[in-house]
């Protein structure tokens, strides 16, 4: 597991959060993979090390898993965005002073879509732009899931950030 900058991260073996345990087995998985790559990981239940997912269907993957009803398709991070904040199918919009490992950073300019979007799951307490994270893509683009901090895999956007902070929403 890649450390950067000599950052010590938290033990979250301990956390009981589903999103947690099954990022944490994603890490070292998948290629960064954009458009039809994005969801090129095969089946959701067992998919291939070796696949492709970007930042969101990386999210939808770990959802999927934990056994929340988020369809068939992975949504992206607008989409995320405007259901933690409008529609409150997949996720509901939380105060930071909330978040909890197993949350979701969303973190969008102008459309959100490409480089104007990322999102990643919290991966520890909450410590601002410290904040641990499970992602793919961030401050490793082309690499696979990994862990980092919020300050580091959005620096290219966190100064022209629109920050929503989700809780994903069992509605099965």
């Amino acid at each position: 597991m890649k450390e950067y900058n000599s950052y010590q991260f938290t033990d979250d073996s301990h956390y009981k959060s589903e999103m947690i345990k099954k990022s944490r087995k994603m890490i070292g998985y998948f290629h960064y993979g954009t458009n039809d790559q994005r969801m090129d990981f095969g089946n959701w239940k067992h998919p291939r090390k070796d696949g492709f997912a970007d930042c969101s269907s990386f999210i939808w993957l770990v959802m999927k898993q934990a056994g929340y009803n988020v369809g068939e398709k992975a949504f992206s991070t607008p989409i995320m965005e405007n259901d933690a904040k409008t529609y409150h199918q997949y996720f509901k919009q939380i105060h930071a002073k909330d978040v909890k490992p197993g949350d979701v950073v969303i973190i969008n300019v102008g459309s959100g879509y490409g480089p104007n979007g990322h999102t990643a799951i919290i991966d520890g307490p909450y410590k601002g732009r410290k904040t641990q994270i499970i992602e793919i893509g961030g401050i490793d683009p082309v690499g696979s899931v990994h862990r980092s901090i919020i300050k580091r895999s959005f620096h290219s956007i966190l100064d022209q950030e629109r920050v929503t902070y989700a809780r994903p929403i069992n509605n099965e």
